[in-house]
């Protein structure tokens, strides 16, 4: 199996923590809510939510590229701001991928925000070896969508995950 791995820093103006809960601890209540177009139920289908361990099924509304996709909170470091995800199951890894991990650790960029940094591992299926530039810029550009809506909800709500 090849492993293709990609690194990435986004910056929002949003502080760790407050990302943090709304991303990983408190997702699955919190993103519905406040990014309907992206993220239409997040059940839990194992474990408790938020959590290492915790087995999630994200339901994407009518429209969306994918229909569904399942994960893994493998590591959820609160005091550190540091999440491990694995996606295992759905129609978003396509063809050649079998599963894909993320690590995403939420830092102070001390302006008030902070920066998301992230560590991402391709998990291709047996006889792919690459992944082509336009399929790292459409996972870029989903990600980065989903990042910049949570973060311009936060910013106009201050008192969400606060």
């Amino acid at each position: 199996m090849t492993i293709v791995e990609f690194s990435d820093e986004i910056k929002v103006r949003v502080t760790p923590k407050r990302m943090f809960k709304a991303l990983v601890t408190d997702s699955h209540k919190i993103l519905p809510k406040i990014i309907p177009h992206i993220f239409k139920s997040i059940d839990i289908l194992e474990g408790e939510g938020g959590v290492a361990g915790c087995v999630r099924q994200i339901n994407f509304p009518d429209g969306s590229p994918f229909s569904h996709m399942k994960d893994k909170l493998e590591a959820v470091d609160t005091e550190n701001l540091v999440v491990k995800i694995v996606l295992f199951e759905g129609p978003g890894l396509g063809e050649k991928m079998e599963k894909f991990h993320s690590e995403q650790k939420f830092v102070d960029s001390s302006d008030g925000g902070c920066i998301i940094k992230l560590k991402n591992h391709h998990h291709l299926k047996a006889g792919h070896t690459s992944i082509s530039e336009e399929e790292f810029k459409a996972a870029k550009e989903h990600g980065l969508t989903f990042f910049t809506a949570t973060e311009a909800y936060l910013v106009a709500h201050p008192d969400v995950c606060a």
